[in-house]
């Protein structure tokens, strides 16, 4: 899809008019990275605004303990990054890898501004779903210490379901190459315990795993556990 036709359709862009959204697009430039790749690390200096158009990016951070804890996994039209303005050393609080092959659009700290002095409410908007994202990436990380292991990752594959999945005869399907590193990441749990529970959900006919797709067999079993 055409930068332009992208930007038009997401929700950060509501109501704009063509000009508008043509002179906002010259500040976006696309970028493309292979599964695997790393855009930014934790504690790189301004890495700027992104926007998914295509792919999965996942934010990790690590902990004081030197355990990789995922935050969130970005889809398209979502927005990640960090910056901060009138301060000289603007950190990233955490890291951004792809998780599958994604292509982004990227703005630079200082296009940022200039974006700021002239579409004050589009700027606002980025900012506050940047905001909004990272404080619900901390919300996971405290909960990690409150919720039993089973629930956090009935909990996770829900949210998954939600953001890019879809059902399927009475099934949600989640199309991604999610892997039991990555839902141990996701929930703080060692790689063996989501085996564990992953295997014991498959068992109980519960879910169903293939290469690149999770399917949740009994949503309602996952509700129940999480409410």
């Amino acid at each position: 899809m055409e930068k332009k036709e992208f930007l038009k359709n997401i929700y950060l862009f509501e109501g704009l008019k063509e000009e508008e959204i043509d002179n906002i697009a010259r500040y976006f430039h696309e970028k493309e990275y292979k599964k695997g790749d790393y855009i930014f690390f934790e504690g790189d200096e301004e890495p700027g605004i992104y926007i998914v158009e295509t792919g999965i990016v996942k934010l990790t951070k690590e902990t004081a303990d030197g355990k990789t804890v995922i935050l969130r996994l970005v889809t398209p039209g979502e927005v990640f990054g960090w910056l901060v303005l009138g301060e000289s050393n603007v950190d990233s609080t955490y890291t951004a890898q792809a998780l599958i092959d994604s292509k982004v659009l990227h703005i630079s700290n200082a296009d940022f501004v200039r974006l700021l002095t002239q579409y004050p409410a589009v700027a606002v908007k980025i900012t506050c779903d940047a905001s909004k994202k990272l404080l619900e990436a901390y919300d996971r990380l405290k909960s990690l210490a409150a919720e039993k292991v089973e629930g956090r990752i009935a909990n996770l594959l829900l949210e998954l379901s939600k953001k890019i999945g879809k059902e399927e005869d009475g099934k949600l399907v989640i199309n991604a190459p999610i892997t039991r590193q990555d839902l141990a990441e996701m929930t703080g749990t060692t790689v063996e315990t989501a085996i564990r529970i992953i295997s014991k959900w498959k068992k109980e006919g519960l879910i169903n795993t293939e290469r690149g797709k999770i399917e949740i067999l009994d949503p309602d079993y996952f509700e129940d556990l999480v409410s």
